[in-house]
């Protein structure tokens, strides 16, 4: 049996990482892995907030977008074009591509529709039905309340049509129809988030009368269907403005406790979360807390959350800048790699459906900022190898899209009009200053602050999912000097 809080053990010894002795209370120097936050046991307040905060935050920041989405208060008011959002129970669709206005969640993509549903299980069970797609690109996912997400389907696992997808709770126990792909979540909530491919604004129409052919309904049993309820939601408790600013977390999780099923291998974690006020049945007792213990478990909170934005950095395998994580959405006992994942590009797909690099650093290790100039040069041979498609978008800091005067907030291989080099080249320039009218189709504008670059690879081949490939390095440059000497002939 594994101890209790040392469940990332095997995942240390498999990546070759050295197993570092078990933490005292104080400031977190030097920690990287979730081993050496959750190795031992502890009764110190300040370690149980840090474990607190790098366990919790994904179900928080989950939980979050799933209020936000659903609007408890008035469920059925507007909703922006370019957001997929509805009722809790019901589907939305997105009828415009994400831009600068697009609010909800973080790193929104630029290359598909969105149709997307928060479902109470409890009122289930649910069926999806979908059209056929034929030969666009698709994909249902389904994303648990911790941020993880262990099943997708579409075009790589079905070609263009599904068949009906039930979707049922953790307890449920009765009949579902024949012939039906099963879900069975494993809290009560669960997302169900479809991408659909548009080649262009052109393009929209014809995503939105597939959007319309899909069905998300109550099933009833023997054929029949209901729209579901519009269930009542627990309001987080970290809303409220008596609440300080520094506890505000963990008042959100003792919230989302009150829904959760706390699993055997939890089980250990959250009860030790007692000693700090923390339990499923009665939320955050903060007030309880002595005036050090309260004072330590604040600075627990935001060393937590220092933790976490630093792995945001360091997904994964570094390379140029640009971080990838192959663990994909099944984070298993990694907790500080889903926290990382939670607050830079919350429910990403399975890594066999798509990979996100994400770069905040340029190859000399300085952050990306948009008052200097970039080059990503990718050779003839070094092009992401994809079955689906690739695209690049680029976002502030905080995860949202850069308004831009061109419009453009993404680009890839279906940007139209690319140049490529007569060696097959491709060069991209990443930058503030348009660069002209003849480099102007492989610009990707820049803020003039600090930003960030997510490579988007759906279906990636067996090169890119194994490691093999790397997105080349981000080189800072002089957008008056012709980058021949790095590999790619620009216009």
């Amino acid at each position: 049996m594994i101890p209790m809080l040392a469940r990332a053990l095997p995942l240390a010894l498999l990546l070759g990482i050295m197993v570092p002795q078990p933490l005292r209370a104080g400031p977190l120097q030097g920690v990287t892995t979730t081993q050496q936050i959750f190795d031992g046991a502890t009764h110190d307040p300040y370690m149980l907030a840090v474990r607190a905060t790098v366990w919790g935050y994904p179900m928080v920041r989950a939980a979050q977008l799933r209020l936000k989405a659903t609007q408890p208060d008035n469920p059925f008011a507007p909703r922006p074009t370019t957001v997929a959002t509805a009722p809790i129970n019901r589907i939305g669709h997105a009828r415009d591509l994400a831009g600068p206005d697009t609010r909800i969640g973080v790193a929104p993509n630029n290359d598909t529709l969105y149709s997307l549903a928060f479902l109470d299980t409890q009122n289930g069970p649910f069926q999806l039905e979908t059209p056929d797609f034929q030969d666009r690109y698709y994909v249902f996912q389904f994303g648990e309340a911790d941020s993880s997400t262990q099943r997708s389907f579409g075009q790589s696992s079905h070609g263009g049509k599904l068949p009906p997808i039930v979707i049922v709770g953790p307890d449920y126990q009765g009949q579902v129809p024949a012939g039906a792909q099963i879900v069975r979540s494993t809290q009560r909530f669960l997302m169900v988030a479809g991408r659909i491919l548009v080649d262009g604004s052109q393009d929209l129409p014809n995503v939105h009368q597939l959007q319309d052919q899909i069905r998300l309904r109550q099933w009833l049993g023997l054929d029949r269907f209901a729209n579901a309820p519009i269930t009542s939601q627990r309001i987080l408790a970290g809303e409220a403005d008596d609440v300080p600013d520094g506890l505000k977390l963990l008042a959100d999780l003792g919230t989302v406790l009150g829904d959760w099923h706390v699993s055997d291998e939890d089980a250990g974690l959250v009860a030790s979360l007692r000693r700090i006020g923390l339990t499923a049945g009665q939320g955050f007792r903060y007030a309880r807390l002595s005036l050090a213990d309260r004072a330590a478990v604040e600075r627990g909170v935001a060393d937590g959350l220092t933790l976490i934005r630093e792995k945001t950095r360091r997904l994964g395998t570094m390379s140029g800048g640009w971080s990838t994580s192959y663990a994909g959405s099944r984070f298993g006992d990694d907790f500080l790699l889903r926290a990382a994942v939670a607050m830079d590009q919350i429910y990403v797909l399975d890594k066999d459906e798509a990979l996100y690099p994400v770069a905040h650093l340029e190859a000399q290790g300085r952050q990306l900022d948009g008052r200097n100039n970039y080059l990503l040069c990718f050779r003839k041979d070094d092009l992401p190898p994809v079955n689906g498609f690739w695209s690049i978008t680029l976002y502030y800091e905080k995860g949202f899209l850069a308004a831009n005067a061109l419009n453009r907030y993404s680009i890839g291989d279906r940007t139209p009009g690319l140049t490529y080099g007569s060696d097959g080249s491709l060069g991209l320039l990443i930058q503030n200053e348009d660069p002209g009218a003849n480099r102007r189709t492989n610009w990707l504008p820049a803020p003039r602050e600090q930003f960030m670059l997510m490579m988007r690879l759906y279906r990636p081949k067996a090169d890119v999912a194994d490691g093999k490939w790397n997105p080349p390095a981000i080189q800072q440059l002089n957008v008056n000097v012709q980058p021949t000497s790095r590999g790619c002939s620009l216009p």
